[in-house]
């Protein structure tokens, strides 16, 4: 492991936080006019990335059993979000606009104590895994980490926003929500540190990573975001915007594994 490849993990860990401000930052308008194609984009960006990269590498590193922990990661996160509850973040982004009119109004939802602290103690398991999936990858090569960086980037905008309107409704100002999203996206740093010096040693810390990184990667993309495109009247954005996530994905491994490029 070289100083090139921790600035790297580090870098791509940072514009990972960036993403998960962006509720504060885009227009609403914006919001409802394009999420939809981003949803589905970042469905594409999460399902190529699982069976082109972060499956294969795991199974290269760790052989057959990657497979295991991938489906233990798919069938965790599923228990997880079933227990918790859940949100599509194409619906919840959508209603931003209603979260924003009863925080102004200082009306409260139902549950608003709890929900905030439950939301944000499942946003930062979530940055945990992403930092540590991003790292795993950088480990194994450049490629691979461009390629899984990518998908946790497009994928955490769209929850993100989310979030932040959920909070929103919850009655916090724009301010405390995000702060909070700030720190929460710091968590992101917790779990790449901790898979760069685990690697140390246990090398195959990697591989097993990668793997659980895959399973909930299938999960995110194939469940939560996937269907979406199959809501609203605009398929076409979103056939597009899901096209357009697996294209991206399959040219950085075309160049990678046909062209040659390495990093």
């Amino acid at each position: 492991m070289d100083s090139q490849t921790v600035l790297l993990v580090f870098i791509a860990v940072g514009l990972d936080g960036l993403a998960g401000l962006a509720g504060g930052a885009l227009s609403e308008r914006w919001l409802r006019r394009h999420l939809p194609a981003l949803v589905a984009f970042a469905a594409g960006t999460l399902l190529a990335a699982v069976f082109l990269e972060v499956l294969p590498e795991a199974v290269e590193a760790i052989g057959d059993t990657a497979f295991q922990w991938a489906l233990g990661s798919f069938v965790t996160l599923a228990l997880l979000e079933w227990a918790l509850g859940h949100h599509h973040p194409a619906d919840t982004a959508a209603g931003q606009a209603h979260a924003h009119g009863h925080a102004h109004g200082h009306t409260h939802t139902h549950g608003a104590p709890t929900l905030p602290a439950a939301l944000l103690a499942s946003d930062a398991l979530h940055n945990v895994g992403d930092g540590a999936a991003v790292a795993a990858a950088f480990l194994v090569s450049p490629n691979a980490g461009f390629a899984t960086a990518l998908a946790v980037i497009v994928h955490e905008l769209p929850q993100e926003v989310g979030d932040y309107a959920l909070l929103r409704a919850a009655g916090w100002s724009r301010a405390r929500s995000l702060v909070a999203l700030g720190g929460v996206q710091l968590t992101a740093m917790v779990g790449a540190a901790a898979v760069l010096l685990g690697t140390r040693h246990l090398p195959s810390l990697q591989g097993t990573v990668l793997a659980i990184a895959a399973g909930s990667f299938l999960y995110i993309g194939a469940v939560d975001l996937l269907p979406e495109l199959r809501r609203g009247p605009d398929s076409r954005q979103r056939v597009g915007g899901f096209l357009c996530g697996l294209l991206l994905i399959a040219g950085l491994y075309f160049a990678e594994r046909v062209l040659g490029v390495h990093g």
